[in-house]
């Protein structure tokens, strides 16, 4: 019945009453395909409730587990130093500004990122692979690599350039992760973009946007992320809001 189920809900799992590999991978992308659901891979009740009757808010990768209306504010790759890091957290926190970030486990490794202190003032750090390849150009056990350890842990990734295809999203799946990409980019490495640029891009973002700036770029920095705070405001969007609690690894869906 589960597989038939799957099938009908646009998930092909062959009808052969065996729960084997292919069976979980189309689990996993239905649970994928599924805001609220966990992705593992078991079948639990609210997995099976959901698939019975075909219920849950679907996944779009542009604004991942965002439900509300307020923007989110996301940076890529690796800051200058860990001051620069840690001056941007604390101040993102002080501001009541939820970051999203993406950092290299390269990056994690040399020590310019401190997953845990981001966390424990109210951002979310999620998988950016382990050295920035594009993953659609790698055997699966590459890819798979990729995604392991130094990179971080957790239940969102985001493909370097995001690029994926149906193999790379299934390997992300395989870890537990959701694909999430961006709906509006900044561009801030090209020339690259100075901050005013940076910030006049970002500020014009659109509700329940998905922002995709770099903290190696000009935008990474208090003043610049109070200006595109107050520019939002200013249009009557707000911004991920912080709760002042430490974020978990794998979130559902974002307390914004």
């Amino acid at each position: 019945m589960l597989q038939q189920l799957l099938t009908a809900r646009g998930f092909a799992a062959t009808a052969d009453g065996i729960f084997g590999p292919g069976t979980e991978r189309a689990v996993r992308r239905f649970q994928g395909d599924r805001v609220e659901l966990v992705v593992d891979g078991v079948v639990g009740q609210r997995s099976w409730s959901a698939m019975v009757a075909n219920s849950g808010t679907r996944y779009t990768t542009g604004r991942g587990p965002n439900l509300s209306g307020r923007v989110v504010l996301s940076y890529d790759d690796c800051p200058t130093s860990l001051a620069a890091f840690t001056t941007m957290v604390r101040a993102a926190r002080d501001q009541g500004v939820a970051l999203v970030l993406f950092p290299t486990g390269q990056c994690v490794s040399a020590g310019r990122v401190d997953v845990g202190y981001a966390r424990s003032l109210g951002h979310y750090v999620f998988n950016h692979s382990v050295s920035h390849p594009d993953l659609t150009t790698l055997s699966a056990s590459g890819v798979a690599t990729q995604l392991g350890t130094p990179g971080v842990q957790g239940s969102y990734g985001r493909p370097p350039y995001g690029a994926y295809n149906t193999a790379v999203k299934d390997a992300y799946l395989a870890k537990g992760m959701r694909v999430w990409t961006w709906t509006l980019d900044t561009n801030d490495w090209q020339g690259p973009k100075s901050q005013a640029q940076v910030v006049s891009i970002a500020r014009g973002a659109p509700a329940g946007a998905t922002v995709l700036m770099h903290m190696q770029h000009a935008a990474f920095n208090p003043t610049a992320l109070q200006q595109i705070t107050s520019g939002l405001a200013s249009r009557g969007i707000g911004v991920c809001r912080n709760q002042g609690v430490t974020t978990p690894a794998r979130p559902t869906v974002l307390a914004c």
